[in-house]
């Protein structure tokens, strides 16, 4: 393999994730991906025994992709009723990552039970995270606050990024949400 060229596995994995966001878990063929990679089927089942097995790596893939970005948020230095709604937008900036939320919302009675483990296990861990930019920001919210923060940012972003319309400026969400959960000192 020459230096700078993807692995065929790598290859497999970016136009498998390219046609999942294009056409969806059922949409998305086997066959597709070998013509779409112009590789051979066996390479395909080489690395990933089904369509399923497919799905679950471009899925671990993207996940991990977003905690890493997710990461890299300074969650002291910007205020956190602007900081989670904007994790929330970049969330919904990778293709891969719409296509994620559509085929496990939307396709979820044809996912197996290891892709919808790890989907949840993805949302745990946003909410985790959310947890510890409230936590540095000495920030407390009951039980009712955090469900109106979750129930605004995914009505205000993630909701218009999957139908494909305008989402709201960040900062209008952020002044949002910090009237409705309240001002907290």
């Amino acid at each position: 393999m020459a230096r700078g060229r993807p692995s065929k596995k790598q290859l497999i994995l970016d136009t498998a994730q390219r046609l999942f966001s294009e056409r969806g878990y059922q949409g998305t063929t086997i066959d597709l991906v070998v013509q779409s990679a112009g590789v051979s089927k066996p390479t395909v089942y080489s690395h990933f025994p089904s369509k399923q097995a497919l799905w679950q790596a471009m899925l671990e893939q993207a996940i991990e992709a977003s905690e890493v970005q997710r990461a890299a948020l300074d969650i002291a230095a910007t205020q956190w009723f602007e900081l989670i709604p904007r994790a929330f937008a970049e969330l919904t900036g990778p293709p891969q990552m719409l296509a994620i939320y559509r085929i496990m919302l939307g396709e979820r009675h044809k996912m197996e039970p290891d892709s919808l483990a790890l989907f949840a296990a993805f949302e745990e861990r946003f909410e985790h995270w959310c947890e510890r930019v409230l936590n540095a920001q000495a920030v407390v919210l009951d039980a009712q606050q955090r469900f109106v923060l979750r129930a605004l940012c995914r009505e205000g972003v993630l909701q218009p990024a999957l139908r494909q319309q305008p989402a709201p400026v960040i900062g209008d969400l952020a002044a949002l949400i910090y009237r409705v959960v309240g001002k907290l000192d």
